[in-house]
């Protein structure tokens, strides 16, 4: 039996995290699940400037809160979503870097 230290058991994980990941999609289903996610974001995107005006008109918002807050907070929630999910698999340099380009982006 072989007997394996704990430098020997840290230099086999770094190993691991060295080699490159296997794609869990086929070209052609990624290809299909981004065309179709573009076609869903465009429709959604035009439902809600369609709606921006009913919203302004009937519900006592201001256009300059709607266009100033938001909706840069709409358009960077799959950013923010992004962010925790990264940081729950305890990925924290992506995660903040997201975050903090998202708020750069807001501001």
């Amino acid at each position: 039996k072989s007997v394996e230290t704990a430098s020997d058991e840290g230099s086999a994980s770094k190993d691991d995290e060295d080699e490159a990941e296997e794609p869990q999609l086929s070209l052609l289903v990624a290809i299909i699940t981004l065309a179709v996610s573009t076609a869903l974001v465009a429709v959604n995107a035009e439902y809600l400037v369609d709606s921006i005006n009913a919203i302004t008109c009937d519900g006592g918002i201001s256009k300059n809160f709607v266009g100033l807050i938001l909706l840069p907070i709409v358009g960077n929630a799959a950013e923010h979503a992004t962010a925790v999910t990264v940081a729950i698999k305890d990925k924290m340099d992506l995660a903040i870097g997201v975050a903090v380009g998202s708020s750069m982006q807001i501001a």
